[in-house]
């Protein structure tokens, strides 16, 4: 459920994948240990700490929303725009970007770093690192209201407190996760046309 629910806030798109492949299902609260592969990547300016504090703080919308999807749209149709062998020279230059213990600072410098992600996200009328927050934050949001559905006896608070997600942004997805998810399967009927699709 948890996976499925991942799944409907980050629908595949080519670029999107090369940034926040390995961080967009990642829990996102383990900083011990250095990506696996190539040297690691700069420390993050905030403690795991700060970083939680960030997205405990930051408060979803549907604006916040409707722009995160409209960069995936545009990132869909700059992907289309390429050739394969642009594509794949993308891939190349770009993939061996996935790290399970990426957090805000690593998002936002990988889509910094990508002149079409940062122009996608820009486009849109976002920053990388408020991509990066609306992200985890959808994410984390996505599921701890998993957990809540699996857990109907608990006190909701306290579960929120205890995965140090925001019970606003949890209530927020829960009241608009239909309307989310037509979005997104909108979103997703779209790069099928653009050929897009078969990348997630």
């Amino acid at each position: 459920m948890i996976e499925s629910n991942c799944r409907s806030i980050a629908p595949a798109a080519i670029l999107l994948t090369l940034v926040l492949s390995a961080a967009a299902c990642s829990d996102g609260q383990d900083d011990s240990g250095a990506a696996s592969g190539s040297a690691a990547p700069p420390a993050s300016s905030q403690t795991m700490d700060e970083q939680l504090a960030d997205l405990s703080e930051y408060r979803l919308s549907m604006d916040k929303i409707d722009r995160y999807i409209a960069v995936q749209r545009n990132l869909a149709q700059k992907a289309a725009a390429m050739s394969p062998a642009e594509r794949e020279a993308m891939k190349e230059k770009y993939g061996d970007r996935g790290d399970s213990n990426a957090n805000l600072d690593d998002i936002a410098r990988n889509i910094e770093e990508v002149p079409e992600m940062n122009a996608a996200v820009r486009e849109a009328g976002l920053s990388p690192r408020e991509f990066a927050l609306i992200t985890m934050s959808m994410m984390q949001s996505a599921m701890a209201a998993s957990v809540l559905q699996m857990r109907p006896n608990d006190d909701p608070d306290s579960l929120a407190r205890e995965m140090k997600a925001n019970i606003d942004n949890i209530r927020f997805y829960r009241e608009h996760e239909a309307e989310i998810a037509r979005k997104t399967s909108e979103l997703q009927a779209e790069m099928q046309r653009l050929g897009m699709d078969e990348e997630g």
